[in-house]
């Protein structure tokens, strides 16, 4: 892969310092660790959104106060990377919208979300 891209030496420090609070360093877990750090609403707000016991993401996160409409999205694309999770609370057609691509890249982190989708699916990028 190409080196990768931040949006500043914030993102980098806090995207170094999940990934070691991270139990693997797979593509799952890098490119929600690059996601997290990306927002500073998520970065903030890491440990609300990965439970690093468990090694799993917390989806009610996206129901807290904290998330406004950007930290959603960056966090919308990180459950999809980790598992595919397409939907918050409910699969209603609005939930399932959230999710679309156009929804979700519709925002400054847009080249920082192609990324993301590089370091997970590193062999469709012909890496």
């Amino acid at each position: 892969m190409t080196e990768r891209i931040f949006d500043g030496n914030e993102h980098w420090l806090t995207f170094t310092e999940i990934l070691n609070k991270m139990k693997k360093s797979d593509v799952y877990h890098i490119s929600v660790a690059y996601l997290l750090a990306l927002d500073t609403v998520t970065r903030q707000h890491v440990n609300d959104v990965f439970d690093f016991g468990e090694d799993c993401i917390r989806l009610e996160s996206l129901e807290k106060p904290w998330q406004t409409g950007t930290s959603r999205k960056t966090t919308r694309l990180a459950f999809n990377l980790w598992n595919g999770c397409h939907s918050d609370s409910g699969d209603t057609d609005q939930s399932c919208r959230l999710y679309a691509v156009d929804e979700i890249f519709c925002c400054q982190y847009a080249p920082y979300y192609w990324q993301a989708l590089q370091i997970r699916f590193p062999e469709s990028c012909g890496k």
